[in-house]
This record gives C-alpha cells, sequence and structure tokens, in this order.
C-alpha cells in the first residue's frame, strides 16, 4: 500500500505536533503536510488530495470547515476528514455531515482515539472484497449504497440465491458477507453451517427480521460474526459494515449531541455467556 498522505490544519503548534507524532509512530512513511490558514490548507487539499485530513475549528484567516467546503467547491474531496474541537456542539453534527466527516477529535487529544482513525484510514484504502446475498432487491439497494458512499475500497458481489452465494464463498475469498437467513434455495443459517468447516476468513453478518437474540444463539456456533435486524437505516448499516472490517465506527458525535440510538446489530461477541434455550 502506499504511505498515507496526511494533512494538519491547526493555528495550535502543540496540537499540530502531537498529531504529526502519533500518525509518525502509526507509519513511519506517511507524508505530513501542515497548515495554519485557511487558504494554505485549500492549496494543499487541491494539489496534494490527501487521503486524511486532520482539520481544527479556527484557522487564521478562516474556520477550519469553511476552508474545506471553499476547497470542496474547487473540486477538492478529502477521502478521510476529521475535525478538531475543544467542544462538540449540537451544530457540529450538521457540519460535520454536510461536509462529510468521518470524525470530531475532541481536545484534549487522546492518541489512542488517533491510532484508532489511522487504522481506519489505512482499512479504508486497502482493497476489500464483499458478498451482499438479500432475498430483497430495497435490502441490496440499502446497503449497496451505504457501501458505495462509506469511503472504503469495496468490491460489493451481489446475489438472491443461496445456492450462488455457497457457490461464490467458495471460489472467491470475500473479507467479509452479509447474509439474509431467508435465502431462497439454502437459507443463511444453513448456508453459514456448510461455510464454516471450509476455515475460510469470511466474517459473516445474518440479515434477518426476527428477533436478534434467537437468530445470533443459533448462528454463534456456525461461526457467525453478528446478526442485523431488517428493515434499517443507513447508521445500522454503517455501523455492521465497520463491525465486518474488525474497526470501531467513530459515533462520537451522536454520543455526545443525542441520546443513545437503539442498535439493529447484535455481534455475536457481545452476547452472554450461558447458554440458552433457542426458541
Amino acid at each position: 500500500m502506499t504511505p498515507a498522505r496526511v494533512v494538519i490544519a491547526d493555528c495550535d503548534t502543540g496540537r499540530r505536533t502531537a498529531l504529526r507524532e502519533v500518525v509518525q509512530r502509526f507509519d513511519a512513511r506517511a507524508i505530513i503536510d501542515e497548515a495554519t490558514s485557511g487558504q494554505a490548507l485549500c492549496d494543499i487539499l487541491l494539489r496534494h488530495r490527501p487521503t486524511l485530513a486532520f482539520v481544527g475549528l479556527q484557522l487564521e484567516d478562516l474556520s477550519g470547515p469553511e476552508a474545506v467546503a471553499v476547497a470542496r467547491r474547487a473540486g477538492a474531496e478529502p477521502p478521510c476528514l476529521v475535525l478538531v474541537a475543544t467542544r462538540v456542539l449540537a451544530h457540529w453534527q450538521d457540519i460535520a455531515t454536510s461536509l462529510g466527516a468521518y470524525e470530531v477529535l475532541k481536545t484534549p487529544l487522546d492518541p489512542s482515539h488517533i491510532e484508532q482513525l489511522l487504522h481506519a484510514d489505512a482499512r479504508r484504502r486497502a482493497p476489500t472484497r464483499a458478498l451482499l446475498a438479500c432475498s430483497t432487491p430495497a435490502g441490496r439497494s440499502a446497503i449497496s449504497r451505504v457501501v458505495a458512499r462509506s469511503g472504503f475500497a469495496i468490491e460489493l458481489d451481489e446475489t438472491d440465491d443461496g445456492r450462488h452465494a455457497l457457490k461464490q464463498l467458495k471460489l472467491a475469498s470475500y473479507d467479509f458477507a452479509f447474509i439474509d437467513v431467508k435465502l431462497a434455495g439454502i437459507d443463511g443459517l444453513e448456508l453459514a453451517c456448510q461455510i464454516q468447516p471450509l476455515g475460510l476468513g469470511t466474517r459473516i453478518t445474518l440479515l434477518t427480521t426476527a428477533e436478534l437474540e434467537p437468530v445470533a444463539q443459533a448462528g454463534r456456533y456456525f461461526g457467525v460474526d453478528a446478526v442485523l435486524r431488517m428493515p434499517f437505516y443507513a447508521r445500522d448499516i454503517d455501523l455492521a459494515l465497520h463491525n465486518a472490517l474488525g474497526l470501531r465506527r467513530p459515533y462520537l458525535l451522536n454520543a455526545l449531541t443525542a441520546p443513545p440510538a437503539p442498535s439493529a446489530l447484535l455481534r455475536i461477541a457481545d452476547l452472554p455467556n450461558s447458554r440458552r434455550k433457542i426458541a
């Protein structure tokens, strides 16, 4: 993989230094540009096309978000944008969403949080192959839309048939798969059961309209990683996608500005250890 190209835009010298040191520890080959003004940030975004941008709230001439908006109108689109703020207020959610930000870092900076974002950026740039086996066109459309705009380099194969999905899993090397429990030909649980002895590295997320825990309790014996309830919101799919890629999805904005939303995703690792009867 090519080295990351990172821009750090902030008026505070200490924050720039702290971010640069964490980036360099994570990837000694990373190419790092720094900026203290909105004009300099725009120039870097347009000229160098960084893969990751850490952008502070206030720069010398413009606010960080204003500078990013100007650069976007000129044709620059940071693949992974991280806003840096001393406080996270309610309007930040709207700002971050409008700019397509991946996360907001709250100061004082947490090195482990920064490292998680660097890991996510590296994973976003790595080629990934996935299988979507879903019985409904609406389900396939919803998931494929989220995958397409996720920022990850994902090649997504689709099918509505269990036997075809089984054939694909045997022939191709998939990083993860979303599999509908109600597939035609072979249902999702039977498919998971049949591929388990193959020792594939594919992380399986089952899709279901039923209660999550009974399906998860059954799926735990077939190597299933998680269960996602349908119908779902884009947030649920995004959460399932990050789980399938082994990443923590940053929801700092939601956590600090709104009551926690119930999740439609149940990870097998989060099930109680005690064995329960499957309904």
